[in-house]
């Protein structure tokens, strides 16, 4: 097993910085990454599903299939049927596939998508593993033509089939760090990452006053660097643990003592009182172009965070922005300013178009739901609207009286925004005499319609729907929510819920450990 340790990376670090491209090769070079800027977008789509960057997307699918979209990403086999070719039988489903589909899953299954160091050597390291590690392994003399091929580190030598090297083949396909080398230097991409606050080592509870009311504030530090405050007013020990969990690198826990004053809040970014934001009415991601993104990128400028040129065009430098506000603030770091990341800087939204996508439908319309803090205390609470669906059959199952009483309710708000957006939920699945209120009915159904993951066998995605075993209650299947998003290589998984936090809806962050199934309805 080839292990990125200090050696490979000096080494990688080292073959990059002395990589030139021969001289009869640039125009070949160039006329590769010409396409590939012209297809951007889709990369772009696809980077924003697996967090895999859209430069190391595209350069895989150079190689593998010459740029081609009716081809697998996994292999370059045909895209109208599953794959023949190591790795034989991909993607799940029946074919014809979707190129978005099929490169998701070889992105998956190879497991670029829970890969975190986009680092020139961690980039070097991810796509020579994608390739296979023959060269080497097996033949060290030739760096890999998958890599290197196009330049100085590389003259002849190729797998020119399974198991079978040519010593005198020589590649006639670019290699990926020769694409990355020239669109740097051509100011297409950088291996930069993204601007991140330290990693928070510890945590510190204070005691706060405020009239007559007594409640905890907790404190993140780095160090000596203060990264967040959040007051607990309603002393909820769920909103605690999602505090805690929301910074796994915290080992320390400190409680200041009584007479210790509460660090300033004010220490955290917060919105210019001028800030004066249009009413947003879209989705802004990557690509879009408009006043709204003017906008935007004015107000992350006004707050601190570089997004270049207040042009109205949505380009990597205002989504690098974007992501860098997002962290700061704990908010789903997904580059994509949606109700949520607006409203955090100060604006107003109205309704506005589902995506396309079913489970990102889903993944949006929950996020908003749960955004809105509807708490059932009674049948004309507004939270009513997610319990009421299923009061009937749950009358017929004999589970509850005609008095519409409480009833644990975080899969009817499940029920409820899948309906919403268009999926197709059953009252209670075929074969199960339990409704849809209850947890196990939706792993029963789910496994009937082949949209069950057991826990460990993937990792979330947004719009994923997910379960959660509790401790202490092995084997139950006890909550459920919608995934709004997770951050490959992350030990917490963001989540839209119902019935939290007494009685209402919340956006939860929530440990992968206490995750028993996935359901993934495309």
């Amino acid at each position: 097993m080839v292990t990125l340790d200090t050696n490979l990376i000096q080494e990688y670090e080292q073959l990059y910085s002395t990589l030139e491209i021969k001289l009869d090769r640039v125009d070949d070079a160039d006329r590769i990454i010409n396409k590939i800027i012209e297809n951007k977008a889709t990369y772009k789509q696809i980077e924003r599903a697996t967090a895999v960057p859209w430069f190391v997307i595209a350069a895989i699918h150079s190689l593998e299939s010459s740029l081609d979209f009716t081809k697998h990403l996994h292999n370059g086999d045909r895209l109208t049927a599953k794959t023949v070719r190591v790795p034989a039988g991909r993607p799940p489903g029946n074919p014809p596939f979707t190129w978005n589909e099929s490169a998701i899953d070889a992105l998956e299954y190879d497991g670029l998508a829970n890969w975190t160091d986009w680092s020139i050597a961690g980039s070097c390291y991810r796509i020579e593993k994608y390739n296979g590690w023959g060269h080497r392994m097996f033949h060290p003399e030739v760096k890999s033509p998958y890599l290197w091929s196009f330049s100085n580190h590389y003259t002849k030598g190729k797998y020119v089939a399974d198991g079978i090297f040519d010593p005198n083949f020589v590649s006639q396909q670019c290699g990926a760090m020769v694409l990355l080398k020239r669109m740097e230097q051509r100011g297409l991409m950088g291996f930069e990452h993204l601007p991140e606050h330290s990693p928070v080592t510890w945590l510190e509870l204070y005691r706060q006053e405020e009239g007559n009311a007594v409640f905890p504030v907790v404190a993140a530090w780095a160090t000596s660097e203060l990264i967040e405050v959040i007051e607990l007013k309603n002393r909820s020990t769920e909103e605690l643990a999602d505090y805690l969990r929301k910074y796994p690198t915290a080992k320390t826990f400190h409680v200041a003592s009584p007479n210790t004053p509460v660090p300033p809040s004010s220490s955290v970014p917060t919105i210019p009182p001028l800030l004066n934001l249009p009413t947003l009415t879209r989705i802004l991601r990557w690509g879009d172009k408009g006043e709204d993104v003017k906008a935007l990128q004015g107000a992350l400028n006004r707050l601190g965070f570089n997004s270049g040129a207040e042009d109205g065009d949505f380009g990597d430098q205002t989504e690098a922005a974007v992501k860098a506000y997002q962290l700061r603030k704990g908010l789903l770091v997904d580059g994509e300013v949606g109700p949520i990341t607006w409203q955090a800087m100060g604006g107003k939204f109205e309704e506005m178009p589902l995506p396309h996508e079913v489970h990102l439908k889903l993944a949006y319309f929950a996020s908003v739901e749960a955004a809105k803090g509807l708490r059932w205390n009674g049948a004309n609470s507004e939270a009513e609207k997610y319990l009421q669906p299923l009061r009937q059959i749950m009358i017929e199952l004999g589970h509850i009286g005609r008095i519409p009483v409480h009833y644990e309710w975080c899969a009817a708000f499940v029920t409820y925004c899948c309906r919403q957006v268009g999926i197709d939920i059953p009252d209670k699945p075929q074969g199960f005499d339990a409704s849809m209120a209850l947890v196990a009915s939706w792993e029963y159904w789910a496994k009937q319609k082949g949209y069950w993951y057991p826990a460990g066998t993937t990792r979330p995605r947004r719009g994923d729907i997910v379960t959660f075993d509790w401790g202490g209650i092995a084997g139950r299947f006890n909550h459920i929510g919608v995934v709004r998003g997770y951050q490959p290589g992350s030990s917490v998984v963001q989540t839209a819920e119902g019935n939290v936090d007494n009685r209402r809806t919340a956006h939860k962050s929530r440990s992968l450990s206490l995750i028993s199934g996935i359901i993934r309805i495309r």
